[in-house]
């Protein structure tokens, strides 16, 4: 149960960060471990190198919460990993423990540190559930969890704070519905780049434990206290139930960096959603406002029906690596025999089916010359990579290139390349013929006067540009022309080509768009 991950990026030693360490609850002999695992090839394969065992585990163990601290706290260096579980569930006579264990060396080994929170009543009266931590704008370490022992109230989240881990505050509400039955837990936090820490929570009771959130300036302050937020709703009207948990990571190219957010069940006005189980909500805003975009999950689990159980897809964390542009993920579900077990995968951070959008501009151009024209891409479905641009003008006699080939997206935001034209010294023409004025050796008449001779004239006079002038003026230049025989023929018509652009994901050929434009070739 309630799989946690964290990759290192803290500690001192710059070779020791990169590993992911993962922790989970499980048991065996009746009694509560936590087995700890690693992997240090991204997320690929895991190896188990610790294990965090406590004679009070065997009293009842439930809802562990994995942090690597990010700066020192006290004599706690940063990069120092916290582990903190709710102990005691299963004896009722006895108040329950949030407690707290630390490793200094990257998960190997572990040892007791505080108990952030001990119970006020018997565990019969009420209990303390699902610890998460975070640092607050002043420094503090933050401990929150779920509360069952305040009179009046059936669940709050509570928060203490600690300068050094060791010694903590007393509590202070956080989340406490005026609502009697309603039962908001399983906070879960980040602090966003705004400096305004995000939280998210189950409210149970009335709400069913569909998903709020609630924001912070400095991971302290979430008031009022009395007030649950707002409910997370993707674009498509549907939210989460139950056990959710949110990452924030720093995609390249979007300066509020994407929340990503999951919770166990998919649901909507309509019933439960076709992504039940196998998807992710995003947002890309400064604090999670607004409506939600969706993208696959990267641990899917198949069969997941609208009716919450402790084993599938329950308490699901979310991990983004190499920058953002990947998102890991863990899960829990049934085997073949009915044993709960931990599952894990990895996603590129867009779409599974991401779109994009082309659009280019038609382009004239004339022989021997040069034009030029845009090329559009808008990405959609949370797109990010990069495409190379290509581009086939069947039987057009000429070159083409574009000004940059290759449109990086790290963002939504439309991108445009210039194509640029270049027409051969001769072409096919649609209509035939030759053209220019070496094509007319022949006379043609402008009343009784020799056109042949008034060229020859305005040539010596005038130059070859003034004449094509005078001509156009004439109402003749611009009407007829002699071919080689001598008669009067209409003047070519421009050829049409079709030009075929092609954008292509360079990692992925399967994702690529195309759009057609007219190329107008004037003789």
């Amino acid at each position: 149960m309630y799989p946690r991950a964290v990759q290192l990026s803290h500690n001192a030693t710059p070779a020791n960060n990169g590993r992911i360490v993962v922790s989970f609850t499980t048991f065996t002999g009746g009694s509560g471990i936590q087995p700890i695992y690693a992997s240090d090839d991204n997320g690929t394969s895991f190896t188990q190198i610790g294990t965090i065992t406590d004679p009070l585990f065997s009293r009842g163990l439930c809802c562990g919460t994995l942090y690597e601290l990010p700066q020192a706290v006290g004599a706690l260096s940063a990069g120092t990993l916290l582990w903190a579980g709710s102990v005691g569930g299963d004896t009722p006579a006895n108040p329950m423990q949030i407690r707290i264990y630390k490793s200094t060396d990257r998960g190997a080994t572990w040892s007791y540190l505080s108990n952030c929170a001990t119970g006020t009543v018997n565990r019969s009266a009420g209990g303390l559930w699902e610890p998460e931590f975070t640092i607050a704008a002043n420094g503090a370490l933050v401990c929150f969890y779920s509360d069952e022992t305040v009179t009046g109230f059936s669940q709050m989240l509570q928060q203490v704070t600690s300068t050094d881990g060791l010694t903590w505050t007393a509590p202070v509400r956080t989340v406490a519905s005026g609502v009697a039955a309603d039962r908001p837990g399983m906070a879960v936090v980040r602090k966003l780049p705004s400096g305004r820490y995000f939280m998210t929570f189950e409210l149970c009771g009335p709400a069913g434990c569909t998903v709020f959130y609630k924001t912070s300036p400095d991971g302290i302050n979430w008031t009022p206290a009395g007030s649950v937020g707002a409910r997370v709703e993707s674009e498509d009207g549907h939210w989460f139930l139950h056990t959710p948990t949110v990452a924030w990571a720093p995609v390249p190219g979007l300066a509020n960096g994407r929340i990503f957010l999951i919770g166990q069940i998919e649901s909507g006005a309509s019933g439960i959603g076709s992504g039940n189980g196998n998807v992710v909500f995003y947002n890309d805003t400064a604090d999670g406002s607004g409506k939600w975009k969706t993208m696959a999950a990267p641990a899917p689990i198949a069969g997941l029906t609208g009716t919450s159980n402790v084993c599938q897809n329950y308490s699901p964390p979310l991990l983004p690596l190499a920058g953002g542009t990947t998102l890991f993920g863990m899960t829990t579900d049934y085997d073949s025999s009915n044993v709960c077990r931990v599952y894990f995968g990895k996603v590129p951070t867009y779409a599974s089916s991401p779109t994009l959008t082309l659009g280019a501009d038609a382009i004239g151009v004339s022989l021997n010359q040069s034009a030029s024209g845009n090329v559009t891409v808008t990405p959609s479905g949370g797109y990010l990579g990069t495409l190379k641009l290509t581009v086939s003008i069947p039987n057009f006699n000429g070159t083409a290139s574009f000004d940059h080939d290759t449109l990086t997206f790290t963002g939504a935001a439309a991108q445009t390349a210039k194509l640029t034209l270049r027409s051969g010294t001769s072409t096919a023409s649609a209509s035939g013929g030759s053209s220019g004025f070496g094509g007319l050796p022949a006379m043609a008449f402008i009343g009784s006067v020799p056109l042949l001779l008034l060229a020859s004239v305005l040539r010596k006079a005038v130059g070859m540009a003034a004449l094509a002038a005078i001509l156009a003026l004439s109402g003749c230049g611009a009407a007829s022309r002699g071919d080689s025989a001598g008669s009067i023929v209409t003047p070519p018509i421009p050829t049409k080509y079709t030009a075929t652009i092609t954008a292509t994901d360079t990692t992925n050929a399967a994702i690529k768009a195309t759009v057609t434009t007219q190329v107008t070739l004037y003789n």
